[in-house]
C-alpha cells in the first residue's frame, strides 16, 4: 500500500486579510463616496463614481458593502492599503493574558521565592497570574500538602493581588488565579 502524503500550502501561516472590492467589481447600483479626509461627498451612481475616480486618477474602494447604499471610499489603492497596515499594527495586544507557574509540593523555599518574584514581577505588569501545584504519585494521597505549598507561596507574594479563583483541588494539582488589586 502506497502512503500519499499531502504537501502543505504555502500560505498556512497566513493571516487571511480583508478583500476590498475595487474598481468595477463594485456590483452595486448607487454607492456612498468618503474621500481620503473622510469627507462624506454625498450618493452617486457607481457609473458616475468611477467617472469621478478616473478623472482624479484614484480608486473606488468598497469599505462597508452592507451598508444601503454601500459606502466606497475614493482614495490610492497603495495608500489605503498603508493606512490598513498601520491601523492593523497599533491594535492593542490581548489584553487577558494569564502567566501559568506550576510548582512541586517537593519545592525548596528557595525556589519557592524565585516563583513569587516572578508573579509579582507578572502582577505588577497587570498581568494574571496562575499558580498550579502539581502533585504526583503518593502526593496525590496527602492533598493537603500542596495547599499548604500553595499559602507559603501566596504568603511570600508581595504585590496587593485578590482572587480571580480562589485555590481549589481539582484532579492531580491544586491551582488558583490571582490577579493584581486595583488602588481605588
Amino acid at each position: 500500500m502506497t502512503n500519499y502524503r499531502r504537501k502543505k500550502s504555502s500560505n498556512y501561516n497566513k493571516v487571511p486579510t480583508k478583500q476590498f472590492n475595487i474598481n468595477r467589481s463594485i456590483s452595486s447600483s448607487q454607492v456612498r463616496i468618503i474621500d481620503d479626509q473622510g469627507n462624506m461627498l454625498g450618493v452617486f451612481d457607481t457609473k458616475e463614481a468611477l467617472k469621478m475616480a478616473e478623472e482624479k486618477e484614484l480608486d473606488l474602494i468598497e469599505i462597508n458593502p452592507k451598508a444601503l447604499p454601500p459606502i466606497v471610499k475614493l482614495i490610492e489603492y497603495t495608500k489605503f492599503k498603508y493606512q490598513q497596515d498601520k491601523a492593523e499594527k497599533t491594535k492593542p495586544k490581548l489584553v487577558n493574558e494569564i502567566k501559568i507557574l506550576r510548582v512541586s509540593v517537593r519545592i525548596s523555599v528557595h525556589d519557592l521565592l524565585v516563583q513569587a518574584k516572578k508573579a509579582d514581577e507578572f502582577l505588577s505588569k497587570d498581568i494574571k497570574v496562575k499558580l498550579q501545584v502539581q502533585m504526583r504519585g503518593r502526593e496525590k494521597q496527602f492533598p493537603e500538602v500542596a495547599q499548604e505549598t500553595m499559602k507559603k507561596f501566596l504568603e511570600l507574594v508581595t504585590f496587593e493581588y485578590s482572587f480571580e479563583n480562589e485555590p481549589k483541588l481539582l484532579g492531580d494539582s491544586d491551582f488558583c488565579i490571582i490577579k493584581p488589586k486595583k488602588a481605588a
